[in-house]
């Protein structure tokens, strides 16, 4: 007998699979079940222990398929063997005297094969189905960016390559549900959802938000801070021209509007207001 492994347990069934299952199948299952039972992300009690276990059948059947397969049948036929004649030394027995065959589980080899028993395929069919777990990612974006997509109005995910709604939302904080494109669930278990939020870094010193308005401050050359002087700027939302206003102050903002977050579907643009200060 290979001290690698143990041959009261059926390392297919610890899979989830028929035995014998070809290579492609045993692989396949091992790594659904390792995602579901992976410590990492699983919140399963026992999780840790079931991925050990499906680990280390895996490990055996890919290192030492043939060798285990033919011992495991050479087992079997042993224990056959075995309780074939343990029933007809029962038997004769009973015929001298009153006797009462043991239990089969008292047997080590029955034990061995309780074992198997228990990782069988038909228990892990008869479990309920789990659904899998929800992806969640946040996206970090520039303001300049996030703007130029709010007037796109989608949002393209690379790695499921699909398009999502992107609006005035995102702003806000809002988490925006996929349903059915997050991790896959077992035993038919439906998939979990892919969760989006993203993370819109401003430049605090030089803009800042308020509702849908976009506030910005601007160092300009002191000639340019006079009545009627034209001044072009560039902010998130794009190119500013800009009058100075009669008696304008540094202190002052000059509105510029629908130049704030661009309009959606339910909301209007807000505005701009730029600040002027000598540079």
């Amino acid at each position: 007998m290979n001290s690698t492994y143990d041959l009261s347990i059926d390392y297919f069934a610890v899979l989830g699979v028929h035995y014998g299952a070809c290579e492609k199948t045993v692989k396949m299952m091992y790594r659904k079940m390792a995602r579901r039972y992976h410590p990492d992300v699983s919140t399963i009690h026992d999780a840790q222990k079931k991925f050990q276990d499906i680990s280390a059948a895996y490990e055996i059947l890919k290192k030492h398929r043939d060798a285990y397969c033919l011992d495991h049948e050479r087992h079997k036929k042993s224990v056959s063997t075995h309780r074939s004649q343990a029933k007809s030394q029962a038997g004769s027995r009973a015929n001298k005297a009153s006797y009462t065959e043991p239990p089969a589980s008292s047997s080590p080899h029955s034990e061995g094969r309780q074992k198997s028993e228990d990782y069988s395929g038909q228990t892990y069919r008869a479990q309920k189905p789990i659904n899998g777990k929800d992806r969640v990612i946040v996206y970090p974006l520039t303001l300049r960016y996030a703007i130029r997509l709010l007037k796109l109005g989608t949002f393209y995910i690379p790695g499921l390559k699909v398009k999502m709604k992107f609006t005035r939302e995102a702003f806000d904080g809002k988490t925006f549900r996929l349903e059915g494109k997050g991790y896959s669930g077992v035993f038919g278990g439906k998939k979990g959802d892919f969760l989006v939020r993203f993370n819109i870094k401003l430049d605090s010193v030089r803009f800042h938000l308020k509702a849908g308005d976009i506030y910005g401050e601007f160092s300009v050359p002191t000639g340019l801070l006079q009545e009627g002087k034209k001044v072009e700027l560039e902010s998130p939302s794009g190119r500013l021209n800009l009058t100075v206003p009669i008696s304008y102050s540094p202190n002052d903002y000059i509105k510029v509007p629908a130049m704030g977050l661009p309009a959606d579907a339910m909301i209007a643009a807000g505005d701009f207001y730029a600040r002027l200060v000598t540079a």
